[in-house]
């Protein structure tokens, strides 16, 4: 027969009330979080040797020793991961500021002014107006305008074998008339950017190389509030993101 464990007695404070054992609980939770942030946002800026300056601060208010004798289990794995993901990141920004920089002087030396790019960290938008593009009998059917606005979308992707390419469809939020075979503007713009994608399969471009979604309304550029914005707010982006292998 196992023997009986003594109660735990606790003291009662000075109010005749029972100690809150949880605030200590609290305040340990509290310090991990304010570092797990601390330790994020260093590596908000691609500077490598943040990392090590956030590791040592980390360590050094969790109160763990570097030294030899008393070393974190997996420490060292840990930094080398956390600084080859930053290196990483960092080659890839540096990539599509090369390829935007390209970019531009391609679309300026094609005279397209209605297509925008934006370069946002590792990822590169070509952002491209659809009025025009598609038949207005069928809104997902390309017309020779549109073919001949992703052929050079198709020049462009052929330069950078080394870029995916995530087609984007957008739309306003007019919905569709009640005559159409279409239920809302989420199977318009989803159509519409696969019309995109298997124009671009027909080129040539690797069917590995391109992926394609729909989001209506959501994303505008614009407010809604007028027919100028509208038709800005309905077009197809191209997102370019670096194909990593492995």
């Amino acid at each position: 027969m196992a023997a009986e464990q003594d109660p735990v007695e606790l003291e009662l404070d000075d109010n005749g009330e029972m100690p809150q054992i949880w605030q200590v609980t609290l305040a340990d939770l509290s310090m991990l979080l304010m570092s797990f942030f601390i330790f994020l946002f260093a590596l908000s800026t691609v500077r490598p040797e943040s990392v090590n300056e956030t590791l040592d601060s980390v360590r050094q208010r969790l109160r763990v020793e570097a030294g030899p004798a008393k070393k974190t289990p997996g420490a060292d794995a840990m930094k080398s991961k956390l600084l080859e993901q930053v290196n990483m990141r960092e080659q890839l920004i540096l990539r599509q500021r090369q390829v935007h920089q390209d970019l531009t002087a391609f679309f300026k030396g094609r005279g397209e002014s209605n297509i925008q790019t934006k370069l946002d960290g590792p990822r590169l938008t070509i952002s491209m107006p659809i009025d025009g593009m598609f038949a207005k009998t069928d809104v997902t059917q390309l017309t020779d305008l549109g073919k001949q606005r992703l052929m050079i979308i198709k020049d462009f992707i052929a330069k950078h074998p080394d870029q995916r390419v995530h087609i984007k469809g957008y739309s306003d939020d007019t919905p569709p008339p009640p005559d159409s075979r279409f239920k809302n503007n989420w199977e318009v713009s989803s159509l519409q950017a696969v019309a995109a994608l298997r124009f671009l399969l027909s080129q040539g471009v690797p069917a590995n190389r391109l992926t394609s979604t729909g989001l209506a309304d959501l994303e505008p550029l614009l407010p809604n509030t007028s027919d100028e914005y509208r038709a800005k707010n309905r077009r197809l982006d191209f997102v370019m993101e670096v194909q990593v292998e492995g």
